[in-house]
């Protein structure tokens, strides 16, 4: 294991910055008054996850009044009414009919969890599975999750916009089951909604180094700052900067993120953001396929987990930027008018090669590489309008929520000559240090046009019954259409494909919750919904939408003074028409290089989930989720994923008294049941099952408060360094252990 490994890195300008900052922030350490944290409270620096804090604060208060106004925000942040990421209504997580997770600012900071795919893995009932090294899989209840929202906004989730980093955000919501409401088409997997930071009243500043083995360097900034006197107007900068090698021979990754946003009080009811964010993701070596389970004679093959098949000139960049702008604006004392626009751009380009065929367990000889290339630029832009309030019928109030949002999402490929003929034999992969010649290739002119609108209005309310009894009804109208456009190398228009539209599609929502007490509430949900498919059939036709629907019945309750929150649901979620491989044809047999699929029925999963989050006692958090799921397939729905039917995760810290008060302890587990791979091809045998054992995985972090302003974490993942396959179908090894360390301080 490296851990301060600085050889290869030190000449970077991330590793400049670390080591210039690490330098800056010693010396400012060793300047300032040592203030143990409040012994009584949660720990200071969980502050960035309450964004009304200063308000609550004043502005005449000291650093330590803040700070533990700030504390009380974030304690009780879970029980605050908060506009849902399934319905936009104002609901607290007990109120809302769905099992919802969330996971704030102070535990993303404290676990040192710096992008979504380790958010994802410690989110219950969420299983994270890898095709390779750029390509995470997240899935929920049997399904993969492809809803993500910013701030309630539907946002997009393909090859130019993955794996976000957590820099720029609050806290993350993951809700569970359907989520046709507000963003028309969806799967009944969850809805992921990232909330980002927002400007506030008072200057603050934080700054944060991370290293850690595999030589990773990491430098992160978020700057709070009025840009009046009264703090009608503020500003926020945010960035991170990283680079790692990666525990693959010659993988290493570069990744940049920043965010503006300016904020203005424009009168005492109307607010206007204007920010942009961009994230750039540079990896050399990516992986792109799977690293062999057998030898040519059909024994294991047992390659080390640093096998890969990519020589150094191997690329997979992607990069999206995203202009943003909201209004708000309060109509008299219940309602309030928001307005979002989203305006995105991104691109990505990957050079990679893949291994095919088995080595010989003698002479290591047998896999050759075989090489793909590709580019595309994608423009998203989405606006979202809508009222929320409150009306009086009956001599009760009732929330209601009516709006109407639209997105249009264009991709633009250009055709390069293509590289299926550039081979290269390994001799020996036991001995093959990457060398390979490097495929050339050219853009011919040509390009393909895709083009995607969706719109919609919406209805959602929130009818108090009775005083214990809400009823949460909803629905959407989608209106959704595609095509794609080709184009000649000379320019000229040559045809469309892919047409395929949907009209006056009802999306449903019906729930209720059923408060027993003052603590305890009961609650049933159903929703049905429609998917549009980005798949072909074999005469070059998008597939039908997938149909779906999801029922859930739980229990939610607040306990120990509301400091714990517990829930537990029991599900059943369908889909219909889903596309899997059509194997009547062969692989990359349509126009565009790409393969057939076919729609079946009869995909099911039931199951029941039981999530805990919060303090069992001052200075003691727990967050934990079991999930038992129950999967029924179409016997071709062989998707590339190995889902468990039992998963834990639990996650524990514990802030120690006395002398020691400034130390906090936690540890972590994410267990799961053994999984099975079908029909996995074998060089004797054709294809086999095979299967993986359970696991259990051991993550460790510790955090000391060096003083007022700094401290010092230390985060290890996979503790035991637990060697095990993140996926079967499309075999590829899980990361190792890790230990990460951060200097982290706020001012």
């Amino acid at each position: 294991m490296q851990f301060f490994h600085m050889s290869r890195s030190s000449r970077t300008p991330v590793a400049a910055a670390v080591a210039f900052l690490l330098s800056a922030g010693a010396a400012v350490a060793q300047s300032t008054p040592s203030s143990a944290p409040d012994a009584d409270g949660p720990q200071a620096d969980a502050a960035p996850a309450a964004e009304s804090a200063a308000d609550a604060a004043g502005e005449g208060a000291t650093r330590a009044d803040r700070r533990r106004a700030l504390d009380r925000v974030t304690i009780s942040a879970a029980r605050k009414k908060l506009e849902g990421a399934s319905t936009r209504l104002p609901l607290t997580a007990r109120e809302t009919p769905q099992s919802m997770s969330s996971i704030d600012a102070s535990r993303l900071e404290n676990e040192t969890l710096i992008s979504i795919n380790d958010v994802m893995q410690n989110i219950t009932g969420v299983n994270v599975s890898f095709y390779d090294t750029q390509r995470p899989l997240y899935f929920a209840r049997g399904f993969q999750i492809t809803d993500f929202q910013i701030d309630g906004v539907p946002t997009y989730s393909g090859g130019t916009q993955q794996e976000y980093d957590t820099v720029f955000y609050s806290r993350i919501d993951v809700v569970r089951g359907a989520n046709g409401l507000t963003t028309g088409a969806g799967i009944p997997s969850a809805t992921v909604n990232m909330i980002r930071k927002r400007p506030e009243k008072i200057f603050s500043a934080y700054g944060g180094l991370v290293m850690g083995s595999d030589a990773f360097h990491r430098v992160e900034t978020d700057v709070n700052t009025p840009l009046t006197r009264d703090g009608r107007v503020r500003a926020r900068f945010i960035a991170s900067a990283q680079e790692r090698d990666g525990f693959r021979d010659r993988h290493s990754e570069t990744k940049t993120a920043f965010m503006a946003t300016v904020e203005a009080d424009l009168t005492s009811s109307t607010t206007l953001t204007l920010g942009y964010q961009d994230q750039n993701n540079v990896p050399k070596g990516a992986i792109w396929g799977t690293i062999p389970r057998f030898a040519s004679d059909g024994s294991l093959a047992g390659l080390p987990r640093e096998t890969s098949f990519s020589p150094s000139w191997a690329r997979w960049s992607r990069q999206n930027g995203t202009f943003y702008a909201q209004l708000e604006q309060k109509l008299g004392d219940d309602w309030t008018l928001k307005a979002i626009a989203n305006h995105s751009e991104g691109n990505t380009f990957r050079l990679t090669t893949y291994a095919s065929g088995y080595a010989s367990p003698t002479t290591g000889a047998g896999l050759r590489l075989l090489a793909a290339v590709g580019k595309s630029w994608d423009r998203r832009d989405s606006l979202d309008l809508y009222a929320s309030g409150t009306v009086e019928l009956f001599g009760r109030k009732h929330d209601l929520v009516i709006g109407a949002n639209g997105v249009k999402t264009t991709t633009v490929t250009p055709t390069l000559t293509g590289v299926a003929n550039w081979s290269y034999a390994i001799p020996d992969i036991r001995t093959w240090d990457g060398s390979a010649p490097a495929p050339t290739y050219t853009a011919t002119g040509a390009k393909r046009v895709a083009e995607t609108e969706q719109s919609g209005i919406f209805a959602m309310g929130r009818w108090k019954l009775l005083e214990p009894l809400a009823l949460v009804t909803g629905a959407r109208l989608s209106q959704w259409k595609t095509g794609t456009d080709a184009y000649s190398t000379t320019g000229a228009f040559t045809g469309r494909s892919g047409n395929f539209k949907v009209t006056d599609e009802v999306s449903p929502y019906v729930g209720v919750v059923y408060d027993v007490t003052d603590a305890v509430s009961l609650y049933a949900s159903y929703t049905d919904l429609f998917k549009p498919q980005n798949y072909k059939d074999k005469n070059d036709q998008l597939l039908a939408p997938i149909r779906g629907s999801n029922t859930e019945v739980g229990i939610k309750g607040e306990f120990l003074d509301k400091r714990l929150a517990m829930s537990a649901a029991i599900f059943e979620a369908k889909q219909d028409n889903f596309a899997v491989r059509d194997s009547s044809v062969g692989e990359g047999t349509l126009p565009d290089g790409s393969s057939a699929y076919i729609g079946v029925n009869g995909t099911k999963t039931k199951g029941f989930e039981v999530d805990i989050g919060g303090q069992l006692a001052p200075g003691w958090t727990i967050n934990a989720g079991y999930a038992n799921t129950r999967i029924t397939r179409n016997a071709l729905d062989l998707i590339y994923a190995n889902l468990p039917r039992h998963t834990l995760q639990l996650n524990t810290s514990y802030r120690l008294r006395g002398g020691w008060e400034r130390l906090t302890v936690g540890a972590g587990l994410n267990a799961q049941s053994s999984v099975s791979g079908f029909g996995i091809p074998h060089p004797t045998l054709g294809t086999v099952t095979v299967t993986q054992g359970a696991f259990v995985l051991l993550n460790l972090n510790a955090n000391y408060q060096l003083n007022e302003r700094f401290s010092l974490r230390l985060s290890v993942r996979n503790a035991l360094d637990k060697t095990y396959w993140a996926n079967l179908d499309y075999p590829n090894y899980a990361d190792p252990r890790s230990v990460m360390l951060s200097v982290r301080g706020r001012f």
